[in-house]
């Protein structure tokens, strides 16, 4: 979703019977890129644990003074991930039409 401070907020679909937590199935949430996330999350109330969807991109979820947020690790510049991106056949992705 586009803002006039440039700063990322997504929303997300799900499936009827989604496992995830129910914050992240009805709020939206910022997402910032960390250079260290498990540092980044010491101490902070996980919300979704710890994962790498693709090689080169790790993120998490949490709850910060009330409000999720999503920490992102990676090296990639949003057009290798967005691009032709390498998310396809992800565990994101794993239909290679998308």
């Amino acid at each position: 979703m586009s803002n006039e401070l440039f700063i990322p907020i997504e929303w997300h679909a799900f499936g009827k019977h989604s496992p995830l937590d129910y914050r992240i199935q009805h709020e939206i949430h910022v997402a910032f890129t960390v250079s260290d996330i498990v540092a980044a999350l010491h101490g902070k109330e996980i919300i979704m644990p710890l994962y790498q969807p693709f090689s080169g991109y790790r993120c998490a979820m949490a709850s910060i003074n009330g409000q999720l947020v999503e920490l992102i690790e990676t090296s990639l510049s949003e057009r290798e991930i967005w691009g032709e991106g390498i998310f396809k056949d992800s565990i994101l992705y794993p239909d290679a039409s998308v």
